[in-house]
């Protein structure tokens, strides 16, 4: 049964300590899927680590260069309706120079976002000049945080647009 576009996204993620994915360690991988059925199922494996992954891309070119590479690797037997506007808690890191009331901005251009501030860090700043606090979102859509990243790196105190990572 049909119930809506697919809203899938592949990227680091920040995950708290006692999550799954967070003790994957070393060549290992995981994957985390979410659904309405089943909540949430991480899977976890080895990787091939990065001289095995480096060889593959490197076959992968070479491939694509003699014109050998398939034309379409991945065929889909039907067509899927994809959402990139994905829903996830997001981490920014916002790079400021110190003035007054950054920290106020911050919240007011959140709000006109539709995000819920989760959770602030600023560490003691040395350098009024040069300096970065994080904010931790609840669960907020990727175009959300897009529009709210783009307002914030037009603010005068911005020094350079904000990093932002589900």
């Amino acid at each position: 049964q049909y119930d809506g576009p697919l809203s899938v996204y592949v990227a680091p993620t920040v995950v708290p300590y006692h999550h799954g994915l967070a003790t994957v360690r070393g060549s290992n991988n995981a994957v985390a899927i979410t659904s309405a059925n089943m909540g949430t199922c991480s899977y976890t494996g080895p990787g091939a680590g990065r001289f095995p992954t480096a060889n593959s891309i490197v076959a992968d070119v070479v491939r694509i260069a003699k014109k050998q590479a398939m034309t379409d690797p991945f065929p889909l037997h039907s067509q899927l309706d994809l959402d990139p506007n994905y829903v996830s808690a997001h981490y920014i890191r916002i790079p400021f120079q110190d003035s007054l009331g950054i920290i106020r901005l911050i919240g007011e251009l959140a709000e006109v976002h539709g995000i819920s501030i989760h959770s602030v860090l600023q560490n003691p700043i040395a350098d009024k000049m040069s300096a970065d606090f994080c904010i931790t979102t609840e669960d907020s859509t990727a175009s959300q945080v897009d529009g709210f990243c783009a307002a914030v790196a037009r603010e005068d105190f911005c020094r350079s647009p904000p990093l932002c990572m589900p």
